[in-house]
């Protein structure tokens, strides 16, 4: 079944018949368009839904498969009309590759139960807050010691239900009581939506993310969603990668600081302490990159920018540039041989706890193209990751859009979170800094709850 919804003139797609080539000219469309596209079969499991949005001169593309943003368009601003576009988002060849490969590294999904790292695969919640009797909950570790993203068949890797009208593309999930080891049983959805932003170019993708217990259901749960999309504004299989990104987080002067498991420490710490961690001003990722190879890593200046210019010269090098044997500097907790790069939560200074307000995590703009995007989001932290742990083989290439080799700093993310392992037995204190961003706990007869963010698409002034 393929179906389309206009709300008024439909965007057009001139030039090649794939309708995700890099070479494609697109008529603006000043209005939204909505189209169901051919679903993909699966085996036992059901059909795969693939959705596309078009405002403007953005084209989204959606799957049912992890509530997933599997294709961005967007038109190179530094050219004069017509424009050539680019898909901005590293993902798989089509949704069935996805589901073949596992999605190991949780491209394009809506990652959960709980998104990000949990301790030693387990947590503590009281069951009855009047009572001080705590329950462990056992979890998968798929993340070496610790429980990452929702486990090896997270939210990450079903095929969500799917509805679509005029407005939306409406994704809805349910999880049993027990699904991964989590206790209770929930019901989640997931609401895509593209509209006009401030600019007459580009557009802005809203989600809405909401979870409730299952009727009836008399135990609570945390929960916590994440978009984990990779993007890359020159092109998700750009040889240049992400360095010549520039990225601002002005709403960010404080992170979360991490063991050797990438675990928070439970401490929130300045970025004024930690330089290379400091994106109150706008930074190119090149030049991060080799702060950060300096200052945490402990690389010399001369090798640090040597791997960053060694991918500016030739992006199409296998390299996996690593933390040396003996570990990175004291204190940074990283350990030798494992790729480096960011991998950090950091707090949104200006969000106060109300869930309903959007504040701003990150500004992330492509010079070259001219191409930028803005995230707001209702959570209290945004983990910047620059996909440190991409090897170029795994995924394998040809699994992956255009046969590409997606390697170290081909992606970056910007998952905006609840803070990391931040699952809290009771309320905590009110001076203890990181239990501002805990985890969400679903509890009977409690409010529901919700996640909204806002990736705004359009052209640098």
């Amino acid at each position: 079944m393929k179906m389309k919804i206009a709300v008024a003139i439909s965007a057009a797609i001139v030039g090649s018949a794939s309708a995700w080539s890099t070479t494609l000219t697109m008529k603006a469309s000043y209005t939204t368009t909505i189209s169901e596209l051919p679903s993909i079969d699966i085996p036992s499991q059901g059909s795969i839904r693939q959705f596309q949005l078009s405002h403007n001169d953005v084209t989204v593309k959606l799957s049912s498969l992890g509530a997933s943003i599997t294709s961005i368009l967007l038109p190179d601003y530094s050219e004069s009309a017509p424009r050539s576009f680019d898909d901005v988002v590293l993902s798989y060849k089509s949704p069935k590759e996805q589901h073949q490969h596992k999605n190991t590294h949780f491209f394009s999904a809506i990652v959960g139960r709980v998104a990000n790292r949990i301790k030693d695969g387990k947590f503590l919640l009281q069951q009855d807050e009047s009572s001080e009797e705590k329950t462990t909950y056992n979890l998968d570790r798929n993340d070496g010691v610790n429980h990452l993203h929702g486990g090896y068949d997270g939210f990450s890797h079903k095929i969500w239900e799917a509805d679509m009208d005029q407005n939306h593309v409406k994704f809805t999930l349910t999880s049993a009581d027990g699904d991964q080891g989590y206790p209770g049983g929930i019901k989640v959805t997931a609401i895509y939506s593209l509209v006009a932003n401030e600019d007459v170019v580009g557009a802005k993708l809203k989600l809405q993310m909401h979870g409730c217990l299952q009727e009836g259901e008399t135990k609570a749960t945390p929960i916590a969603l994440a978009q984990h999309s990779y993007f890359n504004l020159a092109s998700h299989s750009s040889s240049e990668r992400i360095l010549k990104h520039v990225l601002h987080m002005p709403d960010c002067d404080k992170y979360t600081p991490l063991d050797n498991t990438s675990i928070p420490t439970k401490k929130v710490q300045s970025v004024k302490d930690a330089t290379a961690m400091d994106f109150c001003k706008p930074r190119t990722i090149s030049d991060a990159l080799v702060h950060y190879a300096e200052q945490m890593v402990g690389l010399t200046p001369e090798i640090a920018t040597d791997n960053v210019q060694n991918i500016m010269n030739d992006g199409s090098k296998e390299i996996t540039f690593k933390v040396p044997k003996e570990g990175g500097v004291v204190g940074s907790n990283l350990d030798g041989g494992k790729p480096y790069g960011f991998d950090h939560n950091y707090v949104i200074a200006s969000h106060d706890g109300d869930n309903s307000a959007l504040h701003l995590a990150a500004v992330l703009s492509h010079p070259p193209t001219r191409r930028t995007m803005s995230i707001h989001t209702s959570a209290p932290g945004v983990q910047l990751y620059t996909s440190n742990y991409l090897s170029g083989t795994d995924p394998p290439a040809d699994l992956c859009k255009g046969n590409s080799k997606y390697s170290q700093w081909q992606g970056i993310c910007l998952e905006t979170q609840t803070f990391p392992d931040s699952i809290y037995s009771k309320t905590p204190e009110a001076t203890d800094e990181f239990g501002k961003g805990r985890c969400f706990i679903l509890r009977p007869g409690g409010d529901d709850y919700f996640h909204e963010v806002h990736f705004d698409f359009g052209r640098m002034p």
